[in-house]
């Protein structure tokens, strides 16, 4: 028979103590936080744990991309919405200057506001957002549009010929995951949108100013020449009245589809944002029912820990007394 030693039954009623001792921490642990398990380590569902954590990790790092990207489409449709504008105003413009109870002398001087539109919508079109263009395509370094000439006349707003800038990487889309089965366009090369708008501006602008515009369709080239007044006041009357069809044409071909298409992308998003809150909660859940204590569950057995470590510390005290006695 094994004889059980006094330093051997002091270092058993230690171990004791601090079993007691870890569990009462840990359980004191779960009571103020109201968390079991902090780290998966330290559950036997570990690899569960792990997974939905990734899986929050994720969503978050999703759902931040879908703020930016819903606010970067949110400035293009508030841009457009004043491109809209624009042009509603320009066509009353033109609309006054049609009327050919107008002088040549009068028409030039609405010019002056068409190309001021013209010009503000050049702005936009130019539009950074974070520091990059937003209707440049990948080229983050230059304007899309760039300022150019026409032959006549030499110079004044008439002159002036904005022209979309071809460089490789001008034309390219970007798209962006929202999620890991969603991406979302989020642009549109400037010349497909704002082109339409512009020429028929600058047209617009020149035949009020006095200046017919070649060719006679399609993307001016840079050459047009004066009108000889009076004789050519009724071809004057005709393109101002042809640019103002352009201008609905651009608003209804470019302008209002992209702006429908920005809704129908805002839209996506917001399906998209619905569905990984949804995922997030459901995470967040089962996280909860894995790592989460039951406070009252967790409460009562901290008083049955506190009781036994006291019953050990007892136990170790008295035993500890007898020792002392015997030796003495």
């Amino acid at each position: 028979m094994t004889r059980i030693t006094e330093g051997q039954l002091a270092r058993i009623n230690l171990d004791h103590i601090n079993r007691n001792r870890e569990r009462v921490s840990v359980l004191s642990n779960e009571v103020d936080t109201g968390v079991k398990v902090r780290n998966p380590k330290d559950s036997d569902q570990a690899a569960i744990i792990s997974d939905y954590q990734n899986t929050l990790k994720r969503i978050e790092g999703y759902s931040n991309r879908t703020a930016n990207v819903k606010s970067f489409l949110s400035f293009q449709e508030d841009a457009l919405a004043q491109v809209a504008d624009i042009l509603n105003r320009a066509k009353e413009v033109a609309a006054q200057g049609a009327n050919e109870t107008n002088s040549s002398t009068a028409r030039a001087q609405l010019s002056e506001e068409i190309f001021q539109l013209r010009d503000h919508l050049v702005t936009i079109a130019n539009s950074k957002y974070q520091g990059k263009y937003v209707w440049g395509g990948a080229d983050d370094d230059d304007p899309p549009y760039d300022g150019n000439t026409y032959t006549n006349p030499s110079s004044g707003n008439a002159s002036v010929r904005y022209v979309f800038d071809n460089e490789t990487g001008t034309a390219i889309t970007r798209s962006v995951n929202i999620t890991e089965d969603l991406a979302i366009t989020v642009n549109t090369p400037g010349n497909q949108i704002f082109d339409g708008s512009i020429q028929a501006l600058e047209r617009l602008g020149r035949s009020l100013a006095g200046y017919s515009t070649l060719p006679a369709s399609g993307a001016p080239t840079g050459g047009g020449t004066a009108y000889n007044f009076p004789s050519q006041f009724s071809q004057q009357t005709d393109d101002i009245q042809n640019a103002m069809d352009l201008l609905e044409t651009a608003r209804a071909t470019n302008i209002e589809p992209e702006r429908v298409s920005l809704s129908g992308r805002q839209t996506r998003i917001d399906t998209a944002e619905a569905l990984l809150s949804m995922t997030k909660n459901n995470a967040q859940a089962v996280l909860g029912t894995l790592q989460d204590a039951d406070i009252i569950t967790s409460a009562t057995e901290l008083q049955q820990a506190q009781t036994v470590l006291q019953a050990s510390l007892t136990v170790s005290a008295k035993v500890l007394n007898q020792s002392i006695a015997d030796l003495l």
